[in-house]
Parts: C-alpha cells; structure tokens; sequence
C-alpha cells in the first residue's frame, strides 16, 4: 500500500538523524574550540617572542639575536623585522618584503593582516624596543598558513569519524528498534493466530514486554472478552428468540390442521380460537421486543416521538387485552388505576411496559390467583405496580434478571425474564423513569416511575429527541 512506512524505518532514521544533528554540533564546538584555542597558543607565542627580542635589543644595542639569523620554525614559522622610521635595521633571512605599515609607538598587540606576497592572511605584532634602540619598532610575523593546514586536518578527522559512527549508530539503532518491537511482533503473531471459533482464547503476554505493549496485550484481551459476551448473548437470543417464536407458531400451525380435518361444533371452534389467541398473544411479546431491539441503531439514535400520553387509559386498554388469556388461566386480573394519568412520551414504546409486565404477572400467575395492577400519582411522579402470587424470583437471580436475554431455570418453574424486562427497563429509562423489583413475601411485585407531564404543557404538542441506546448488561 502507498505511503505505508516500516515502524523500524521510522526509527532508523529518526535515530540516525537525531545522532547526526547532535554529531554536527559536537563536532562544529570541537573544531571551533580547537581553532580559537590555536590562534590564543600563537598570539601568546608572538608576545613571549617579541618581549625576549625586544628586551636583548633594548639592552645590548646590538643587532645579533639569533632570531635575525633564521626564522623560528617551531611551533610555526616566524620572521622578524626591525625597522627605524622608514629604514629597516635588521630582519631574518627570507622574509617576505612587506610594507612598513607601523612606525609609531607600538601596541603590543597581535593583528591579522592579508598580503599577496605572502599568499594569504598572517598574524603580525608591532612591539616598541625602547633602551639601547629608543624609537626602534620590532615586527613579528607569522603566516596562518601552519595553523589552518592543522585546522582542516582536525575538520577532515571529524568528517571521516562521522561517516564511521554515523551508519554504526544507525545499524545500532535499527538493531535497538528489532529487539524493542519484538514483543510487539509476537503480539500480532498472537492475533494472527485467533480463531473465531475459538472466542475463548486469550493473548499471552509477550516475553520481555515493556509496559505499553503489556497495555495494549490487556485492552486487546479485554476486547476479546466483550466479543465474547456479545456473540454469546447472540447466541442464546437466537436460540431462545426461535425458541419463543417456533413453539406458538407450531401450535397455531397444529390446532388449525386438527380443526381442518373435519367439521366440529361452535364450542370447539371458539376453544380453538382461544387457544390460539393465548399463543398469538405470546408472540405478539416477543416479536414487541424484538421490533424494540431493531430500533436501536448503533452509533445513530433514532428519534423518540414525546406526546402527552393516558397512561392510565393505555394501561387499562392493555389489561383488557389479556382479559381471555387471564380467564383461561384462571387468573384474575384486578385494577386500581388512577384516572387521567399522562406521561410525556412514545405511545407505542409506553405500551411494552404494560404488555411485558402483565404478561409477565399472567404468565406466572397460578390459577385461582389475582394479578393486581396499581397506578397513582405522587408529586411530578407516575407509579405503577404489577404484583403477581407467582413462584417469583430466586434471589440469585435478582441481579440478573433485567438483563437481555436472561431467563431463569426452567428446571426450577415457569421462566422468568427473557426479553421483556430488559424492555420494560430500557424503554423506562428512555422516558426517564426506572423499573425495579420490590421484595414481597410471595409472588413479583415490579415497581415502573415515570415522570408526570410537566405543568403548563398543551395536550396534544409533540416533540422529538434522540433515545438513549438499549443497554445490554
């Protein structure tokens, strides 16, 4: 793929630019230093040359110190000049003919100067003799020629030492990023090697891992894990929602290929009918909190449609649909519903908060028991209770039960949960309430609070927000 970069790449030259940035100013300080210090040893060896010449001159008178015989030639060539006003008294050997440029007192300082004759910039120093040769000036000259030749050799040096440590230090470097990454490598190694089939199987910690690679080892681990229990609980909805789906489908499917095989009377019908009612009702549950489930869209809430809704007429509408399923049983359902409650929210999410709890409470229910529903109000609150004289719930079970898909042993009784408390309690959250099971010496009692219509609300005015996605615990 275009543009993709090796992590060891990266490094490599990261490290082996960073070497040469800091290479190239070590190097630039030491080459600077050295030149400086050089020019500071010849400017002190001039000064000492002139101070011992010009005090034999000043104190003999005469013109034989060796220093007009031969030019110094350690630790760099210097010639000597001595000249009177425009008349030069004595000079080495091979000096070069330069102009008289001092004939003043002297400075005793050291310049540089250029000259053609000499090829090129020279250090020179002017020092006053006094005494025996009053009025006498003393030129000390020495070409930089010496001193630069040294200069570049030591420039050449570093050069030839970075071209050396440079590509050493990045091979090091390289080598250094291969063995940091290689607990990352046997990390993807790992990854590789996953299998859906296989969802249980975790990463194992790579040998000699440093902390962020340990880091990402867990958070991968962790999402394996959340996997996991999502296509867990997948697995369990597909198999209870066919489940739940298939049985009153083949009873339905059954009872109307019996009735068709020949003719029967009124009554046998009508327990037909009723029969199959029971069972649709039971569909109509799940397939409720499936289309619940399917309005959930990851990453995009859909829009909650919010307007004043009869809770309480809403409530009794749905108890009176479960009015033949609850004769059948031998269940009866009581009411004590507090007129004109009304709640602001979705009519149609409202309505699986009664469906799913009195079905529930029916389904539980054991013949001669009464179902009790109860709603009231109490300050800006809406509360309902639905008590059933059922098996209720295994307090084990008391933490789980709200969870999707969670259903309790059928081994011990009826099931209880499934989908349509997980419902209950998202589509009461949605709306701002909360749903919770009351403790009761027998049977289930589930408390649901709703929040009341706000004062000075129309009846009738609509509004749209975004629902808060289903949780899934």
């Amino acid at each position: 793929m275009m543009g993709r970069r090796s992590l060891r790449s990266s490094f490599t030259w990261l490290f082996a630019a960073t070497l040469m940035l800091l290479y190239g100013v070590a190097a630039t300080s030491i080459w600077m230093n050295s030149r400086a210090s050089a020019r500071q040893f010849a400017i002190l060896t001039l000064k000492a040359e002139g101070e011992t010449v010009a005090g034999y001159l000043a104190t003999t008178g005469r013109l034989d110190a060796p220093e007009f015989k031969a030019p110094e030639a350690t630790p760099f060539p210097i010639w000597f000049r001595l000249f009177q006003r425009d008349r030069v008294l004595a000079q080495t050997p091979g000096s070069p003919e330069l102009l008289i440029k001092r004939t003043g007192p002297a400075r005793h300082e050291v310049v540089t100067e250029w000259s053609p004759v000499i090829g090129g910039p020279y250090l020179t120093l002017y020092h006053e003799v006094g005494g025996a040769m009053e009025g006498a000036i003393l030129q000390l000259i020495a070409p930089t020629s010496a001193l630069d030749l040294s200069q570049y050799r030591l420039a050449g040096v570093l050069f030839l030492v970075g071209l050396v440590v440079i590509p050493l230090a990045a091979l090091g470097g390289r080598r250094l990023a291969q063995h940091s990454l290689r607990p990352l490598d046997e990390l993807v190694a790992g990854i590789r090697a996953l299998d859906s089939g296989r969802l249980s199987d975790r990463l194992a910690l790579p040998t000699r891992a440093v902390d962020e690679v340990a880091v990402l080892s867990k958070a991968f681990n962790d999402l394996l894990e959340r996997l996991e229990a999502s296509v867990d609980t997948m697995r369990r909805f597909t198999a209870d929602a066919s489940h739940e789906v298939r049985n009153p489908l083949s009873v339905l499917r059954t009872g109307l290929e019996v009735a068709l095989r020949r003719p029967r009377a009124a009554a046998d019908y009508r327990a037909l009918i009723e029969e199959n009612l029971q069972e649709i009702l039971r569909l109509q549950s799940v397939l409720d909190g499936l289309l619940a489930l399917t309005r959930e869209v990851p990453g995009s809430p859909w829009i909650l449609t919010k307007a004043p809704v009869d809770f309480s007429r809403l409530l009794e509408e749905t108890a009176d649909t479960f009015a033949t399923v609850a004769a059948e049983r031998e269940v009866t359902i009581q009411e004590d519903i507090t007129p004109q409650l009304v709640v602001e929210g979705d009519a149609q999410m409202l309505r699986l908060i009664a469906f799913n709890l009195i079905d529930n409470a029916v389904k539980h229910s054991p013949a001669g028991e009464t179902v009790r529903i109860t709603a009231s109000g109490r300050e800006a609150e809406i509360e309902i209770l639905v008590a059933d004289r059922g098996p209720g719930v295994a307090p084990e079970n008391r933490e789980r039960l709200f969870r999707r898909f969670f259903r309790a042993d059928r081994a011990s009784g009826p099931g209880i949960g499934g989908l349509g408390l997980n419902v209950v309690r998202w589509v009461s959250e949605i709306h701002g309430g909360s749903v919770r099971l009351l403790d009761s010496d027998r049977g289930a009692v589930f408390q649901v609070v709703l929040p009341a219509q706000g004062p000075g609300r129309a009846r009738g005015q609509r509004e749209e927000t975004p629902a808060a996605p289903m949780r899934q615990t």
